[in-house]
């Protein structure tokens, strides 16, 4: 009977090691097939997608300057406000410019009154020129007269039938409306040369009046400037003004930033071989990681980041050390309205799904 007893625990011993490799043996299993759909999966991600984490969001950001000089009086904004296009969001003092307004207008005043005067004179010496004229038609007919007169009378003077005095006297008559003619003739030259001369002047006043039009235009463009309005829609960003200040002409007030915001993704150079424009993206914003949006390629830049820098490399100057290259790939969101969440600068992940693009991405650009 003792020895039965004492068969029971080696019996149960013997069992639950059996239990323990069994056990074992699943879990091997269980963590190989975890594994396995793990490898699998990452494979064929690798394959079908290309991902970065050097992405951010981008966005049209306005500078805002003053374009005249003066001091800010009032102030219309607050740091983050948001605003429409055509806004006012600072004035400056407005005295200065509308006296200078005011003083361009008495000027176009003043030269139209000289320009009426002007066109008065030419009409004067128009009715002058007229009457010279007239008078020069008189004297010619008289002329004409005088010097049919004055040969008959020469005619008869051969004849011995008219004295000397008397021929005398009709030659003196035609010496004095040949004289009055040339005077006459004197008169209309003059008249006419006056004419040139008043329209050449009123010319000239007409030119000086569209200059002071010019300037009065500037003038309302400087008072209109006096209040600086927003150029776009959107929201009010490093605020440099306030109430007070003293502003120059081109002197950075502000900035705006649009609502319209998309992604640059900087891809490696080996990763773009299949990228073509509008694959679909997924986009992962680290600032908000719960949320995941959609996108599409949109545009792949022409060329790699370093190209464009400051100072680009130039690989034949010196020793090369062969770096991989960056590609920036412009994404757009599929929606288009995210409220105030997609803000320029933050940081994004962009996975872009490559999957049976190869072909299509080498027939778009030609590759072999």
């Amino acid at each position: 009977m003792d020895q039965a007893f004492a068969f029971y625990p080696i019996l149960f011993k013997r069992k639950t090691s059996r239990m323990k490799v069994w056990l074992y043996r699943v879990i091997i299993l269980f963590v190989a097939l975890a594994g396995g759909s793990y490898a699998f999966n990452f494979v064929l991600e690798a394959l079908s997608y290309e991902s970065t984490d050097n992405a951010y969001i981008a966005g049209t950001i306005v500078p805002v300057s003053a374009e005249i000089t003066g001091r800010v009086v009032k102030l219309h904004i607050e740091d983050n406000q948001r605003v429409s296009a055509g806004e006012i969001l600072v004035e400056i003092n407005q005295d200065d410019y509308l006296k200078i307004l005011e003083e361009k207008r008495d000027a176009i005043l003043r030269l139209k009154a000289e320009k009426k005067e002007i066109e008065a004179q030419i009409r004067e010496k128009h009715k002058v020129l007229e009457r010279a004229l007239a008078n020069r038609e008189v004297v010619r007919a008289e002329e004409l007269l005088a010097r049919k007169e004055e040969k008959r009378y020469e005619k008869l003077f051969i004849q011995k039938a008219v004295s000397q005095s008397q021929y005398d006297n009709i030659q003196v008559q035609w010496k004095v409306v040949q004289a009055r003619s040339e005077a006459v003739q004197a008169a209309v030259d003059e008249a006419e040369v006056a004419i040139m001369v008043s329209e050449a002047r009123l010319k000239t006043q007409t030119l000086r009046i569209e200059e002071a039009e010019n300037s009065r235009q500037l003038a309302e463009l400087d008072v209109e400037r006096t209040l600086l309005r927003a150029p776009v829609p959107g929201r009010v960003a490093k605020k440099n003004v306030d109430t007070g200040k003293y502003v120059h002409a081109g002197q950075a007030l502000l900035a705006i930033v649009k609502d319209e915001t998309w992604v640059v993704a900087n891809f490696k150079e080996t990763q773009i071989r299949k990228m073509t424009t509008g694959q679909p993206v997924e986009l992962k914003i680290d600032a908000y990681p719960h949320i995941k949006l959609n996108g599409r390629i949109e545009s792949i830049q022409p060329g790699t980041g370093s190209v464009f820098s400051l100072l680009p490399p130039e690989n034949a100057t010196g020793n090369f050390i062969k770096v991989v290259q960056r590609v920036p790939v412009k994404i757009v969101f599929d929606a288009k309205k995210f409220g105030d969440i997609l803000k320029p600068g933050l940081s994004v992940v962009a996975k872009v799904d490559v999957s049976g693009s190869e072909a299509s991405a080498a027939t778009m650009m030609k590759l072999p």
